[in-house]
């Protein structure tokens, strides 16, 4: 196994907690192979002989294991990054349409004109229903070009034995700047995201592990293949229970 620059998830978290006991200052562990866990790493591997190249696999495992690193495997598992970026807003917009708006609260905004009428509709979702937060009938409103992606990801969820990991549904089309943004409109805002397992996986907290309560890790493989981003792929404040349509047209 290896963890370079880049890398995220528990394994990581471990890594850093590691150099920290070694006297390396990270500042926060956050479970994200960053700048200066990487400069730690080059720092901590010439120290004890080894290549510097920051790629922490076996030498440097076997290395740290004698000097206290301890882990177990099965815990250790994060879904890899796929081959497509978060969009940006005017990514979204080029794929979705442009509307506009104005605050109708702190974080809140109304979408002016006809927009939401022409692009957000009722996506029946048979796997939500009775799923705490969704609605009864588990018809959930999305962007139209994204309904049979959206539909399709969760029947594969059901294909493939996972649907019950869903345990509970925070919300898709919401018109918001993204939190803690002044300027940055949240993907809700053309009902194109959606949040499940909340509570388990609450923005700028570690997704939860598989085995964990409201863990979604074996979720998101498949959300990827799909054309779903995971939040817990952001590279600075993860945001666990989020994904977001990234590749439209996009099915297995």
């Amino acid at each position: 196994m290896i963890i370079k620059k880049d890398s995220i998830g528990d394994l990581v978290l471990r890594w850093q907690q590691f150099l920290v006991s070694q006297g390396y200052s990270l500042g926060s562990l956050d479970g994200n192979f960053g700048t200066k866990t990487d400069a730690a790493t080059k720092s901590w591997q010439k120290k004890n002989g080894l290549t510097a190249d920051g790629v922490v696999g076996d030498a440097s495992f076997t290395k740290a294991k004698t000097l206290g690193l301890v882990f177990t495997e099965v815990s250790v598992w994060y879904p890899p990054r796929p081959n497509f970026k978060s969009p940006s807003n005017s990514q979204v917009e080029a794929m979705f349409g442009k509307f506009q708006y104005q605050m109708a609260g702190k974080t809140e905004i109304k979408i002016l004109g006809n927009w939401v009428a022409q692009n957000i509709v009722d996506v029946e979702i048979k796997q939500l229903k009775g799923v705490p937060g969704a609605p009864p009938n588990g018809k959930v409103r999305f962007h139209k070009k994204g309904a049979d992606q959206l539909k399709e990801m969760f029947n594969e969820f059901e294909r493939q034995g996972l649907e019950k990991l869903v345990i509970s549904w925070a919300g898709s089309f919401y018109p918001r700047l993204v939190r803690g943004s002044t300027d940055k409109l949240s993907n809700h805002s053309w009902g194109t995201a959606f949040d499940i397992n909340a509570p388990e996986n609450w923005l700028g907290m570690k997704p939860a592990a598989i085995g964990k309560k409201g863990s979604l890790l074996k979720l998101v493989p498949i959300a990827n293949a799909y054309g779903f981003f995971w939040g817990g792929h952001y590279q600075s404040r993860l945001d666990g229970m989020h994904f977001e349509l990234a590749v439209l047209d996009k099915f297995p």
